[in-house]
C-alpha cells in the first residue's frame, strides 16, 4: 500500500513515495499537544508550522510532537512516519498504516474539545482493532476508567485515598450520606472517567453543602448528568491546609527513568522540578515500581502480555507535620493517579531527554505490536514485506527476546 501512494503533505512528516520507491513500514503517529514543551532550544530547527498548536513559550514545541518528528530521522532507509493531527484522526487514514502510536490524543481529549463527529470518530479508531492502534481497548478503559485500577491496587495492598467510588452516576443526596458515613468534615468529588485538568470536580465542607451549598451539589450533578464514574475523596490536606505534592514517575518501555516533583497549590514553573535525591525520591519510586507491576498484569495486545510504552505513576506525599517533605523519613505516600501514554511528559523537568527516548523506544514497541498483529492473524497490509522489516529492524536494534515471529 505505501508503494501505491503518490503523496501525502510533506509539511507534517510523511514522506512522498513513488511507485518503485523501495517498501517501508508505515508506523503513524498521532499528536496535538498545545503545552507540554521539550527544553528550550532543544526542538528541531525545521519544525512544521502546522505543528505548532499555540503561540505560547509554554507549548509551541509540544514534546509529541518533537518526538515524532525526531521518529522520522531514525530507521529512515525502512520506516516511514505518518505524523497525525488530533483534527486528522480517521479510520481511513489509520488504517493505511501499518501500526499506529497516539502520544496524545485520545477519546478524553475528544470529547474535552467537544466536537461531536471527532468524538465519534475517535470512539470508531479506539475500539476497531482493524485500526492497528498501539492500546487496546480493555488496557485503555483499565486506565481511564479510575475504578478499574483503584480497585485493583487496593486489593494488591498499595495505599490509595479512602474512596467512596460510584459506577452509576452522581446523586446529590447519596454523595452526602456517604461523606457523613465516612466522617469527613471536607470533600471531594471528581468524574473518574474521561475527564482532564480538574474537570468534572467539586469540593468544600460538607457542612457548607449541607446549608447554602446544596443546589451546587445539585447543580453539579445535572452538570454532569452524562457520567457514569464518580470518585468520592476526603480532602487530603497538609498540615498548613494545602492539598497534598506529587511526585510523578516516568517509565518508558519498562524502567522507571525519572520523576518530578509537582506542588499541590503552586501552578507557577517554580511548584515543578526534577526530584532530588533522598528518601521522599527513594520512596516515591519504590511505590510506584509497586503500581507498575499492577500495569504489567493488566496491559496487552492482541491477547497477549504488552509492555506500554510510556506510563507516568503519581504519588501523593503528606509530611507527617509541617508543610515540606523534602528529606523525610515519615512522610505518608499513596498512589494518586495511573496515566498511560497520553499525558503530560514534564519534559522540561527531566534530567533526559524525554523525546530522544521515547522515539527510540517507539520503534521497538512497535515491532512489539506488529509482532503480536501478525502471529495472531491480524490483517496487515502487506503482511509478508512487513515481516521481512521487521527482521532487519529486529537485527538492527536487538535483537529483542519479545519479537518472535511465527
Amino acid at each position: 500500500m505505501v508503494a501505491k501512494q503518490k503523496s501525502i503533505k510533506k509539511a507534517i512528516g510523511v514522506v512522498t513515495s513513488k511507485s518503485n520507491d523501495k517498501f517501508k513500514l508505515r508506523i503513524g503517529v498521532c499528536v496535538g499537544k498545545d503545552f507540554d514543551p521539550v527544553k528550550k532550544d532543544t526542538h528541531p530547527p525545521n519544525f512544521p508550522k502546522e505543528l505548532m498548536l499555540t503561540k505560547e513559550e509554554w507549548g509551541q514545541y509540544s514534546v509529541d510532537a518533537v518526538t515524532a518528528l525526531k521518529m522520522k530521522d531514525l530507521q529512515a532507509d525502512l520506516v516511514d512516519i505518518d505524523i497525525i493531527p488530533g483534527t486528522e484522526i480517521t479510520k481511513r487514514r489509520l488504517q493505511k498504516n501499518h501500526v499506529n502510536l497516539t502520544f496524545w490524543p485520545e477519546l478524553g481529549t475528544a470529547m474535552v474539545a467537544g466536537n461531536k463527529k471527532q468524538i465519534a470518530e475517535y470512539w470508531k479508531v479506539f475500539k476497531d482493532p482493524d485500526c492497528r492502534l498501539g492500546l487496546s481497548w480493555d488496557y485503555y478503559d483499565w486506565v481511564l476508567n479510575k475504578t478499574r485500577y483503584m480497585t485493583q491496587c487496593k486489593k494488591a495492598g498499595i495505599p490509595i485515598i479512602p474512596t467512596v467510588m460510584y459506577t452509576n452516576g452522581f446523586d446529590a443526596d447519596q454523595c452526602l450520606k456517604d461523606v457523613k458515613k465516612q466522617g469527613w468534615d471536607k470533600f471531594f468529588c471528581k468524574v473518574g472517567q474521561f475527564c482532564f485538568f480538574g474537570d468534572g470536580a467539586i469540593h468544600g465542607k460538607t457542612s457548607d453543602f449541607e446549608t447554602h451549598r446544596k443546589k451546587d451539589l445539585e447543580d453539579y450533578a445535572k452538570k454532569n448528568k452524562n457520567s457514569n464514574i464518580f470518585l468520592l475523596q476526603p480532602f487530603m490536606l497538609k498540615e498548613n491546609g494545602h492539598v497534598f505534592d506529587e511526585v510523578r514517575n516516568f517509565f518508558i518501555d519498562g524502567q522507571w527513568r525519572y520523576s518530578v516533583f509537582t506542588h499541590g497549590t503552586d501552578e507557577s514553573d517554580g511548584g515543578y522540578y526534577q526530584e532530588p535525591e533522598g528518601p521522599r525520591k527513594d520512596a516515591c519510586k519504590a511505590l510506584a515500581e509497586r503500581v507498575y507491576q499492577e500495569i504489567l498484569k493488566t496491559s496487552t495486545f492482541e491477547g497477549k502480555k504488552q509492555t506500554p510504552l510510556l506510563n507516568r505513576i503519581d504519588i501523593g506525599v503528606i509530611p507527617k507535620k509541617g508543610h515540606d517533605s523534602l528529606h523525610k523519613t515519615d512522610n505518608q505516600y499513596f498512589l494518586n493517579e495511573i496515566e498511560m501514554i497520553c499525558t503530560t511528559w514534564l519534559d522540561r523537568y527531566s534530567p533526559i531527554s524525554v523525546a530522544d527516548n521515547v522515539a527510540t523506544a517507539a520503534f521497538k514497541h512497535s515491532i512489539e505490536l506488529l509482532t503480536k498483529m501478525l502471529n495472531g492473524r491480524r490483517k496487515v497490509p502487506d503482511a509478508a514485506k512487513a515481516r521481512k522489516v521487521i527482521k532487519q529492524l529486529n537485527d538492527r536494534l536487538g535483537p529483542y527476546q519479545s519479537i518472535k515471529l511465527k
